[in-house]
């Protein structure tokens, strides 16, 4: 972690764009869970530095971040402002302005190729409903889509090789849901029985993965999920563990690999689940703990390796509520340590 980071951090989000360039966002100087100064981290291929955001003042988070190549990057959060939408191009980072930016909820962003992005969230309609919300960077400027997806919400949103989008989210009822746009067609799919989805990771039509949680007042489950163009199926990974799973990162060859979990009550390192290519199991993280309630880390694949990045951060549950304790940066050549 760069010397010039100030406790107390928290990562929330990270991306690669290859082996020499990787960002990661969050917040530091935090007074509370999430609340602090803006913060932007870049790898080199060495080392890891503080970026300076002019501008960009807290209180507030970073929450989204997408590498599309080392000259686009896209980072989404807020500000002392309310939300704000960021961009690199390979010389500075500049804020961008969008349609809705003062009334709609923007979730996630991903960069896609040529210098394009879509961002993703809901906004309200003529009757005080939420709708489902989907914008497309062409390159010069942000544009509504008209996606037809209806009422509801997308919380998170990525671009495959192919260039296919899939967004995770849920319906007007909080039914979970896949949202899939192929070559400028969207439709949707109910999604798994879950309570919440937090990641997807589209490989094609008939292989779609999806993660989050399963909640009732009787269980508290960690989901991974797959679409075979059909029927779901659910596996628990991590295992006998309280937790949830919070992304969900592919190989070299664009198969599920890694996904990012909570780490549980009172845990004593990160965790994570592994995918074999038959299986999922739970795997230790790099990072030991002691003295803190929780811990969540989030996953992002190298391109061009198997490698794949995991960032996150430690908390404490006071009176005051959850309060952070520090950020979290993991690095794994590809498989876990035998």
């Amino acid at each position: 972690m760069p010397k010039s980071v100030v406790s107390s951090a928290s990562l929330g989000d990270v991306s690669a764009s290859g082996p020499a360039s990787a960002w990661a966002v969050g917040a530091d100087a935090e007074t509370g869970f999430r609340q602090g100064t803006p913060l932007i981290l870049h790898w080199n291929g060495a080392a890891w530095s503080k970026v300076a955001l002019p501008g960009v003042t807290g209180p507030g988070y970073l929450s989204s971040v997408s590498a599309g190549s080392r000259s686009s990057v896209w980072v989404l959060g807020t500000d002392k402002s309310g939300t704000v939408l960021l961009h690199w191009n390979g010389r500075r980072w500049r804020t961008v302005g969008f349609p809705g930016r003062a009334t709609a909820t923007v979730t996630s962003v991903a960069a896609a190729a040529h210098g394009r992005a879509w961002l993703v969230g809901s906004r309200k309609n003529a009757a005080g409903a939420s709708e489902i919300l989907v914008e497309r960077w062409n390159g010069e400027a942000w544009h509504v889509v008209p996606t037809g997806l209806g009422q509801g919400t997308l919380s998170k949103v990525r671009v495959s090789e192919s260039g296919d989008v899939w967004a995770a989210g849920a319906d007007a009822n909080g039914v979970p849901l896949i949202a899939h746009d192929h070559h400028g067609t969207w439709t949707s799919i109910p999604g798994p029985a879950v309570t919440n989805l937090n990641d997807v990771l589209g490989v094609s039509a008939s292989n779609v993965w999806a993660v989050g949680i399963i909640f009732s007042p009787r269980q508290y489950e960690p989901a991974i999920s797959h679409w075979d163009g059909s029927t779901w199926t659910t596996v628990n990974v991590p295992a006998n563990v309280i937790t949830q799973d919070l992304s969900i990162s592919p190989d070299i060859s664009g198969q599920p690999q890694w996904a990012g979990a909570e780490a549980g009550i009172n845990p004593s390192r990160t965790l994570y689940a592994y995918y074999d290519g038959t299986a999922w199991s739970s795997v230790p993280g790099a990072t030991a703990l002691s003295g803190v309630n929780d811990a969540g880390t989030v996953t992002a694949h190298i391109p061009g390796t198997n490698a794949t990045w995991g960032v996150g951060e430690s908390v404490l549950l006071t009176a005051q509520g959850l309060m952070p304790v520090g950020a979290i940066i993991e690095f794994n050549p590809g498989k876990p340590p035998s």
